[in-house]
């Protein structure tokens, strides 16, 4: 960013929970230029939101609503809406913004930022067609991801990706959000209102969420409700909208209990941070509540179900507990609708309850040192996390107990793409060293899984190379026939097709396939012999990355092995110890 920033603009026409997740790169541009000042741009239905997050100086709402309205009108409704964003785009050009970041990959945000004429911008804007593009890597590596197939190799979180696209390293390990004195006070009248002034356990539970198919089912709920009341003494407080409430009225049909009651439809935003601050635990899915949860300071047990990936989203702060269902169209595509929600299956409440137990009675060091056994948390079924984070204060999600074969993959095959790439593109984007690349660098041969496939995109990297340079003589050679360049154009293409099969073909590599793409895809210029250089780096580029790639996975995938083969070890060890313990008091013969 350059030196001299006097007002920030930030860009979040969102929902509630990305809101949320921009708060720590709202705090750490204010930490880094703590003289400037900083707008936030958001849809007028969710700028209430704003008003609790530190950091924000202004608050703009665009009333998008009006928008389409008026545009819905025709005619003279179409003039209005001009009129409209005629009078935002003037307002906000006045406010003559020195840096701006747009966490929104809208095409009519993009737009809007191509008019405001901001000297430095990150993230999405358009160019001066109207064609949508991207200023930073760390904004393409989240539309690399996003890709559905890519999604599986990803261990960046999106507060990581969106701080890092600010340029943001000073930061807040948590999301924020200020709970006030007044909404405080609702909490207290609350529980006291509803009888919940018991000595256990106060527990808040999100049941709903933003989809059917991430909705664990109010029977699961119900038992999980039982088990946290007769076991913990729990008071139990249900929270969501007022549409949420007959999910809520489904699990009190099949269990209730004086220490059961429902909140929702009841809550402002900050009264619900408040009940949620006076809780011990929050246990959700992956949804705006959860969030908020972290962003007040509340521990949540998270379960991410269907489309819901916790590496993307999970709860951005030290110490939560988080189940990934563990089966082969896990995560699924969040577009698309499912019609069996076998995931549900893979987390029992029994599973639930036990962490939600570890959560209370363990602190986040004591979790850190946790190795759940197969017993409570089968691997095969569903991973169980606990958040820290790295040493360049990133979000890393910890896995508690052990790992397992998913989709005919060994454990390392998943687990050593989403090392290599974490340290991949730290690097290539921050420049932050590897630490492992003494020991990586040594993996001259590529693991056998992605051979075939390392092998292939280098070969197409040196044609490419080599083609680029034919091009560039080319262009050089005033003589030279038309007919020679259109041919080093199809050969360019086909080839840019045939990288773009490898991708799809071997998954592993597609994050850095999408990069080379959209990389090219955002280039601009008029000049053919700058555009062909521009071109040839990209070329040079991906071999680089394919390269590091290469040895950094092979590198983090035997240490995983290894690390997999230390821990079965340990758990046949521990088995045998309480079986013969067991066979010894009963008097019985040990075998195995």
């Amino acid at each position: 960013m350059q030196q001299k920033v006097e007002r920030i603009l930030l860009v979040a026409i969102t929902r509630l929970g990305d809101m949320l997740q921009a708060s720590p790169v709202i705090m750490g541009l204010k930490r880094q230029y703590p003289e400037a000042t900083l707008t936030v741009a958001i849809e007028k239905g969710f700028a209430s939101v704003c008003e609790g997050i530190p950091g924000i100086d202004e608050i703009y709402p665009i009333d998008l609503t009006l928008i389409c309205q008026s545009l819905h009108r025709e005619r003279d409704g179409i003039v209005d809406a001009f009129q409209y964003v005629d009078e935002v785009v003037r307002d906000l050009r006045e406010k003559s913004f020195d840096f701006c970041l747009n966490m929104s990959s809208s095409g009519y945000t993009a737009l809007l930022l191509r008019m405001l004429d901001i000297p430095e911008m990150r993230g999405w804007v358009s160019d001066d067609e109207g064609h949508r593009m991207i200023l930073d890597p760390w904004a393409m590596l989240f539309s690399a991801f996003v890709y559905h197939s890519n999604r599986d190799f990803n261990s960046m979180n999106l507060v990581d990706i969106f701080r890092s696209s600010a340029g943001v390293t000073m930061h807040p390990k948590s999301l924020q959000y200020e709970v006030k004195d007044d909404a405080r006070e609702f909490a207290d009248r609350f529980i006291e209102e509803h009888g919940l002034l018991g000595s256990g356990p106060i527990i808040t539970i999100q049941a709903g969420a933003s989809q059917e198919k991430r909705q664990w089912s109010p029977p699961r709920f119900a038992h999980l409700s039982r088990l946290l009341i007769e076991r913990l003494n729990a008071r139990l407080i249900f929270t969501g909208s007022s549409s949420e409430q007959r999910i809520i009225d489904s699990i009190f049909s099949v269990y209730s209990h004086p220490q059961m009651v429902s909140a929702a439809g009841k809550t402002t935003l900050p009264e619900l941070g408040s009940l949620l601050q006076k809780s011990q635990v929050l246990i959700t899915g992956d949804t705006g509540t959860m969030h908020l949860a972290v962003a007040v300071g509340t521990p949540v047990v998270a379960n991410f179900l269907a489309s819901a990936l916790c590496f993307e989203t999970g709860p951005y702060s030290e110490g939560n507990l988080v189940v990934q269902p563990q089966i082969a169209c896990s995560p699924c595509n969040p577009n698309l609708p499912c019609s069996q929600y076998d995931c549900h299956d893979q987390v029992p409440p029994e599973l639930l309850f036990q962490l939600t137990k570890l959560r209370l009675e363990c602190s986040t060091e004591e979790l850190l040192k946790l190795n759940l056994s197969p017993e409570v948390a089968n691997p095969a079924s569903a991973a169980v996390f606990v958040t820290t984070f790295d040493e360049d204060n990133f979000l890393l999600f910890q896995q508690l107990n052990g790992s397992a074969t998913r989709n005919g993959f060994p454990a390392h095959f998943y687990d050593g793409a989403k090392a290599a790439y974490r340290s991949l593109w730290k690097s290539e984007f921050d420049g932050t060293p590897i630490r492992e690349w003494a020991e990586a660098s040594r993996c001259l041969d590529p693991a056998p899984e992605i051979a075939e496939g390392i092998a292939e995109l280098l070969a197409l990297t040196e044609q490419g190379a080599h083609v680029l340079r034919r091009l560039e003589s080319l262009i050089l050679d005033q003589t030279a026939p038309a007919s020679h360049l259109r041919e080093v154009n199809d050969r360019i293409s086909a080839l840019d097709k045939e990288i773009e099969h490898v991708g799809l073909s071997f998954g592993v590599l597609g994050a850095i396939v999408r990069m080379f793409i959209m990389e090219k895809e955002n280039l601009r210029g008029d000049n053919a012999l700058t555009l062909a250089s521009q071109v040839n780096r990209l070329y040079d580029t991906l071999r680089r990355r394919t390269e590091r790639f290469s040895r950094l996975y092979t590198y983090h995938a035997e240490k995983v092995r290894r690390l997999g083969e230390q821990s079965a070890v340990g758990i046949l060890e521990s088995s045998a110890d309480r079986v013969s313990s067991a066979k010894r008091i009963e008097g019985a013969p040990f075998r195995m």
